[in-house]
């Protein structure tokens, strides 16, 4: 075939791609197809679901289930590629036999043919498709959708000839021992994309446009995204959509969003936070590092873009010239000081030119996720009698959780005495009643946490336990920023709405105490129910 360049190649990646979606292939494969299966990667997922195959006799439905974009497809495809003959594969079960056909009706036939069948059945199928036919799936088949319930409300599986396996138990990302995010999957792919070697069709093609100097940006963003530092800023930023946003992450997203990275018109750094059509694409924006407000950073635009002198920058946009990195120097408009601090957040982990960036790593410390990282540790590893977690939990409860549920119940209240929580207000009066809220560390030594993109908080009130309350990265930033001043509004809605429910418990339980304090003006009174008897004074200030 005619030479390939790395533009065509990398065209795999896009999910416009007609490789985007992997199916049975009647066709001969040629290098595209070579290209795509030089990127896969085996997940765990795989793993145990290949061990389930192996097991798996007559009779026995294997369920792969997730999302539209997780894999299911390119994982049965290629066992059914291997061994189709033995096993009866379904690879999509939103498809059906026949145009007039329901997605529903297509199962009920699948099970009605496997009794007859002496075939194990495999089928992939989303969540929700799994969830409707728990309900409208035919009563023949009454076994199977009890199955399935129990599957969706996550009850300890019997034995059973039923298996699940399900995307969101394997995640994609995870704090790494030193408390940094990780994602072996993410990591792998990009290696098998990106690594140096001879072995690596896409390293070969681009070298060999290297040598007839074309496609100067595409080249330096390929290269770009070969550095193992740039490649764990950008699993960082994933990772932290992941805890911050819930965004869900999944293989179709990764391999779009590499394609954008690599292809789009700007250098990797600025399309990273260029936005895009997708969420994905708009929430990285988000996180764009040239909005950041620090007094090095501020100087540094001003230092660039009135082009003053500054000789170890010269130096560095000297050296990346080398690299194809071609940043001005002279006539910098407005804004194109964004672009090269995007460059500096991206390398700022890297050896990279002379070392410029450097000096400006620590204005780019996640402070926030740093701590939620160590905060989700302590949660995870406390165990009962274990007094040096126990001492971590009693000062993030105190210091920072409590006081901020606190300061966010009485925020129309500030004058309320400490451990004192606002009830309402009557006219002129507010009243207030006297409620310690303690962290619970029996029930967090209870807790099995096992998915980081939350943690569980315990709490008790005069001794009753209230419901755990999941904290996302998202409140743990918001619980920082009300301990230093700071009012939610309408765009902390996702993650205020937690602190209302928490706030609501401890007001149900503070509403039976038998004090209650009255805040009018200047002066205080306080309420007191003594076996029916109600007295009430003026506390002298």
């Amino acid at each position: 075939m005619e030479r390939v360049s790395l533009r065509q190649a990398l065209s795999v990646l896009s999910k416009s791609s007609p490789f985007s979606v992997s199916t049975v292939k009647e066709r001969q494969t040629d290098f595209f197809d070579e290209l795509k299966g030089s990127l896969y990667v085996t997940q765990a997922i795989e793993t145990d679901f290949e061990k389930l195959l192996a097991s798996a006799s007559r009779g026995d439905i294997i369920f792969l289930c997730g999302s539209s974009g997780d894999g299911k497809s390119e994982i049965l495809t290629r066992h059914y590629d291997k061994s189709g003959s033995r096993y009866r594969f379904h690879l999509d079960a939103t498809h059906s036999f026949s145009p007039r056909q329901s997605a529903i009706e297509a199962l009920n036939q699948l099970f009605d043919e496997r009794i007859e069948d002496n075939k194990p059945l495999v089928i992939g199928i989303n969540i929700g498709m799994l969830a409707n036919f728990a309900k409208e799936g035919a009563e023949r088949h009454s076994e199977i959708r009890a199955e399935i319930e129990s599957f969706l409300s996550q009850e300890e599986p019997g034995p059973s000839r039923y298996s699940f396996l399900d995307f969101e138990n394997y995640p994609k990302f995870s704090f790494s021992e030193q408390q940094a995010a990780s994602s072996e999957f993410t990591k792998a792919l990009l290696n098998q994309l990106t690594r140096q070697d001879e072995s690596n069709p896409f390293y070969c093609i681009a070298l060999g446009e290297e040598a007839t100097a074309e496609n100067h940006k595409l080249l330096a963003n390929f290269k770009m995204l070969a550095v193992p530092e740039v490649q764990d800023v950008l699993i960082t930023n994933l990772f932290k959509l992941r805890l911050k946003k819930d965004q869900f992450i999944t293989t179709r997203a990764l391999l779009d969003l590499l394609h954008h990275l690599l292809l789009e018109d700007g250098y990797l750094w600025d399309n990273l936070f260029s936005g895009g059509d997708d969420e994905l694409l708009q929430r990285l924006a988000e996180l764009d590092p040239a909005n950041l407000r620090t007094q090095q950073l501020d100087q540094l635009v001003l230092r660039y873009e009135l082009g003053l002198p500054d000789p170890e920058l010269d130096s560095f946009i000297e050296q990346i010239r080398e690299k194809h990195i071609a940043l001005p120097r002279i006539d910098v408009k407005q804004g194109d000081a964004g672009s090269l601090i995007r460059l500096l957040y991206l390398i700022k982990d890297a050896e990279f030119a002379n070392g410029y960036h450097k000096r400006f790593q620590s204005e780019f410390n996640d402070v926030p996720m740093e701590a939620y990282a160590s905060m989700w540790q302590v949660h995870k590893s406390h165990t009962a009698g274990n007094q040096e977690t126990f001492t971590e939990l009693r000062q993030f409860y105190a210091k920072e959780l409590i006081a901020a549920v606190y300061r966010y119940a009485n925020r129309k209240a500030p004058e309320l005495g400490k451990k004192e929580l606002f009830l309402g207000q009557y006219g002129q009066v507010k009243l207030a009643a006297p409620v310690e809220v303690k962290g619970n560390y029996n029930k967090i030594a209870e807790q099995q946490e096992d998915k980081c993109h939350h943690f569980h908080a315990h709490f008790k009130v005069m001794n009753t336990n209230l419901k755990p309350v999941q904290i996302s990265l998202g409140l743990f930033e918001l619980i920082r920023k009300i301990n230093r001043g700071y009012r939610p509004n309408r765009y902390d809605k996702s993650v205020v709405v937690l602190l209302d429910e928490m706030v609501d418990q401890i007001t149900e339980i503070a509403k039976q105490t038998q004090t209650l304090k009255f805040y009018e003006g200047s002066k205080q009174f306080v309420a007191t129910d003594d076996d029916g008897m109600i007295t009430a004074e003026e506390i002298a200030r």
